[in-house]
């Protein structure tokens, strides 16, 4: 299938009571994943990566988003399910713009710096026009997640999100889809965060346009389901891939053969004793876990 509309699958999912899933990854590896389950659970997934992390400043070696949305755009149009393909939590116009010249077709800007409401509502306003000139997709957020260090929440900047605000955003800046902030939590890996619902109805109703859940990794299981039947339409899932993956090279590595083993049989052939193929199965795995979760297997045809 070719990418797919960002804005398709997710209004899909609105309309028809489920989640579509966004796996972000950060290689190789990690996206094929992703395309793994999806295919086998015959689900529409959006792909990606995080701007913020493609751009950090601290990065060794300076990343080129260009090989990154050719990357996305390849894999999606050889999967045999939907997929779109989005640069998430972006924290400048620059990158967005940037990402929407190297083929994703989402973008989502963060507001991690502190930046006044009101220049937040022009800089969004200046991306939706320039991206649905060329057909992309524009999630807006409204509140601020807390993030997890441990146990503890951090962050000075977290707020709930207010629904009278949500609407003054969504009429002014024209975004396709809303992120909230309604109790979950950013990298929330001990313990799960219970969501407002009464909030998240109020927002749903007063928006009307398809909601976006960030921080799937700590969000207790029955609050998905209920967040959906509340209008949450995609849900974003980064923490538990990373754990997980990195897991599956923490056994590999303990395994007393490794040391022994012809190197290409550990990286490269894709065998059994593959360092990589063996996180990327386990991978799979948790994706596909999170498919079923979400309501969105078998969802392929978009009817």
């Amino acid at each position: 299938m070719a990418l797919v509309s960002m804005k398709e699958l997710v209004e899909h999912a609105w309309k028809n009571r489920y989640a579509v899933g966004y796996f972000e990854s950060w290689d190789l590896v990690s996206t094929l994943a992703v395309i793994d389950a999806a295919e086998k659970m015959d689900a529409p997934v959006i792909i990606g990566f995080n701007g913020g992390f493609l751009v950090n400043q601290e990065r060794n070696v300076k990343e080129n988003i260009f090989h990154y949305g050719a990357m996305g755009k390849a894999i999606a149009c050889h999967a045999k399910v939907p997929v779109a393909l989005l640069l998430n939590e972006c924290e400048d116009f620059s990158t967005m713009v940037q990402g929407i010249l190297a083929g994703f077709n989402g973008v989502m800007y963060t507001n991690d710096q502190g930046i006044p409401p009101q220049e937040v509502l022009t800089l969004v306003k200046r991306t939706v026009e320039v991206a649905h000139l060329c057909g992309v997709y524009v999630e807006g957020e409204v509140g601020h997640l807390p993030t997890a260090n441990g146990e503890k929440e951090m962050g000075p900047m977290a707020t709930l999100s207010d629904p009278e605000e949500a609407v003054r955003f969504v009429r002014e800046t024209g975004v396709d889809a809303l992120s909230v902030s309604v109790g979950n939590v950013h990298l929330l890996e001990k313990g799960k965060a219970h969501l407002d619902h009464s909030l998240l109805e109020a927002i749903g109703r007063a928006v009307q346009i398809p909601l976006v859940l960030h921080g799937g990794t700590g969000i207790d299981e029955g609050d998905i389901k209920t967040a959906i039947s509340l209008g949450v339409s995609k849900i974003n899932v980064g923490t538990v891939l990373k754990r997980v993956f990195l897991e599956s090279l923490i056994d590999s590595f303990a395994d007393p053969e490794v040391e022994h083993s012809n190197v290409h049989d550990l990286l490269g052939k894709g065998g059994k004793k593959d360092i990589l193929s063996r996180a990327r199965e386990k991978l799979s795995e948790e994706v596909a876990r999170f498919i079923t979760l979400l309501g969105s297997a078998g969802k392929k045809d978009l009817r």
